[in-house]
């Protein structure tokens, strides 16, 4: 469920000075007057995030790493630990489990970026999450976690692996074979279309049909976070014409030999291991 913020509110207290008074000296923030002493949650992210991995979390307020053109909510400070414990134990364990300790060393961007809310874009679409050059990655709608609710860790992580499968397939590409299997349904409004229109198309999610790209790294989340059982369902469900089914089934197939063949590791393990990190997370 989507929580929206009809509005912020925003008071310019604009206040007059006598001629003789001095101009403000205190830094702007960002050109030097951005300091502030490490606390305990800094410690935890240095421990759990920086030493291990070299990964930067950066939760405190920075209009540069975030889209300035968007009404964004800051972080709550008491939700950063619970989502990047998610990030770790959900998302690096697995990969770590299953790929070797440097994997995400290698691969992982080097910046978490956080906001507290989502990007809402006129045509009524919602930016959960966003990658960019492997560089980073943006993860929104961070004041909504809670560990206790499923469904939402489940999305919270769809988005991780939607945008560290964007990282992999940039580095090294997947095959061509892929943009053949259904191009006719690749779309710039795929927002018109239901989860459920687009299975029966062949596609995993509505927002698969927005590219190749994005129906490919759609499927590996939806595999590796929503898991086996939950595609068959998509796959076997009555409305479901046998032309789509053989598609999905088809992109299934290439996602597995991908990791296999380009990054040696088992997707089949990655996805158990996933299972049981969801699991282990939220009881």
């Amino acid at each position: 469920m989507y929580i929206y913020t009809p509005f912020i509110v925003l008071i310019l207290c604009v206040l007059s000075c006598k001629k003789d008074e001095a101009l403000p000296t205190t830094p702007i923030v960002g050109l030097g007057g951005e300091t502030w002493t490490k606390g305990p949650l800094d410690f935890w992210v240095d421990k759990n995030f920086v030493e291990p991995y070299n990964i930067e979390v950066k939760y405190k307020w920075d209009p540069y790493e975030l889209n300035y053109a968007k009404n964004l909510v800051p972080v709550l400070e008491s939700r950063v630990e619970p989502v990047m414990s998610a990030v770790r134990d959900i998302y690096i364990k697995p990969y770590e489990a299953v790929a070797g300790a440097d994997f995400i060393k290698k691969y992982s961007p080097k910046l978490f970026q956080l906001a507290g809310s989502a990007e809402y874009n006129s045509d009524g679409t919602i930016v959960l999450g966003q990658a960019e050059g492997g560089r980073k990655i943006v993860l929104m709608v961070v004041n909504q976690f809670d560990k206790k609710n499923v469904a939402e860790v489940k999305r919270m992580l769809h988005t991780i692996h939607h945008e560290f499968a964007h990282i992999l397939h940039q580095i090294r590409a997947y095959p061509v074979e892929w943009k053949g299997l259904n191009p006719d349904r690749i779309t710039a409004t795929w927002f018109n279309t239901t989860d459920l229109e687009a299975n029966t198309q062949g596609l995993v999610t509505a927002y698969a049909k927005a590219s190749p790209d994005e129906d490919f790294v759609e499927t590996a989340a939806i595999l590796l976070v929503y898991g086996q059982a939950y595609f068959d369902d998509i796959v076997n469900d009555f409305f479901v014409p046998e032309s789509s089914k053989k598609i999905l089934r088809q992109k299934e197939a290439i996602i597995v030999d991908y990791y296999k063949r380009v990054y040696n590791i088992d997707f089949r393990k990655l996805q158990e291991a996933t299972r049981l990190a969801i699991i282990n997370f939220t009881k």
